[in-house]
């Protein structure tokens, strides 16, 4: 295979996997900076919020464990 055809995609590789990570991070990012916002009236309610959303990203973390990606 050619080297340049071989770095083109690899270039296009890194790119697209930055392009995902700095999407994860924004959702990521954005459900944190809600629960932030969000006036709890005590730290029990903003427990249950963090716990809700670990159990939200560990149940998709599981799903694309299980579909192969």
């Amino acid at each position: 295979m050619d080297q340049a055809l071989i770095k083109q995609i690899n270039q296009r590789i890194k790119e697209e996997l930055l392009k995902k990570e700095m999407e994860t991070l924004r959702y990521a990012l954005g459900e944190v900076e809600k629960i932030a916002n969000k006036r709890h009236p005590d730290l029990a309610g903003l427990q249950t919020d963090l716990q809700g959303l670990v159990r939200k990203l560990q149940n998709r973390l599981q799903q694309l464990k299980v579909s192969g990606m």
